[in-house]
């Protein structure tokens, strides 16, 4: 049976239902998710013990419906299917193709940033840094970024224990001070590379986070720093950068 808009009720209903017990911050009764739903109870029933059959919900006596371990099956699923590199290159092609600077792609890995994707920009300067490639955490905005993800005290932990080697003259090897950079870097979303990692050379970096809001990745536009100067990056790289880190977030299951 379906409604005038070509939905199937029921499924809608169903679907209505498990939104409504997986919002809830606790086990709803029988009565509460009718309520909720402004179903009447026996369809609301009906509905409950297909799904609770198929291990959609489950029903604790004393308590009330809450989700099954069929949705934490289907999200194990998922999650194994998400190449991030595979999911993020549209919109890292995207950014390429706009600002015509060099797109890297980064993660967490053995205490450095590991390169898992670039775009080479299109002007005749190439950055040599390459896919499968480590970089130091401290002195690169990709880096930083991962490092902002983290919880304090295991930034503080790493930063204790990680090499800070002074790369250039602008690389900052100050625990502390990193430590306060990262408290920024995090409350606005981004950071900036200004020739810390390599001379010449400038970038932009922000987060990308997974479903549980966890920051997986990081995405950055590099290039020369003659042509990438400072009121670039504020007029015209930021928006864009911020931009594709939200679209692949949200591919990934992120939601602000």
């Amino acid at each position: 049976m379906k409604d005038t808009k070509g939905k199937v009720q029921s499924l809608d209903r169903a679907f209505q239902l498990i939104e409504i017990i997986a919002n809830a911050q606790e086990p709803l009764t029988l009565k509460k998710v009718t309520e909720l739903a402004s179903l009447p109870k026996p369809t609301t029933y009906r509905i409950l013990s297909s799904l609770e059959s198929w291990g959609y919900v489950e029903l604790d006596e004393r308590k009330g419906y809450k989700l099954g371990v069929k949705f934490l099956q289907l999200g194990a699923k998922v999650q194994e299917e998400l190449d991030i590199r595979k999911v993020a290159r549209p919109y890292l092609k995207k950014l390429n193709d706009l600002t015509k600077e060099t797109v890297f792609l980064s993660i967490l890995h053995k205490g450095r940033g590991l390169y898992i994707d670039k775009l080479d920009g299109q002007h005749s300067v190439r950055l040599v840094a390459q896919v499968g490639s480590l970089n130091y955490l401290h002195c690169s905005g990709l880096g930083k970024c991962l490092l902002a993800g983290l919880p304090e005290e295991e930034q503080k932990q790493r930063l204790r224990n990680m090499e800070l080697p002074k790369i250039t003259e602008n690389t900052i090897t100050d625990p502390e001070i990193l430590f306060d950079q990262l408290k920024t870097i995090k409350e606005q979303g981004y950071a900036i590379d200004n020739m810390e990692g390599e001379e010449g050379v400038r970038c932009i970096a922000a987060p990308i986070k997974d479903h549980r809001g966890k920051v997986v990745a990081a995405v950055s536009i590099s290039g020369p720093a003659a042509r990438i100067t400072l009121e670039v990056i504020e007029t015209d790289l930021k928006k864009a950068l911020l931009e594709t880190a939200q679209e692949i977030s949200r591919a990934l299951g992120y939601k602000n």
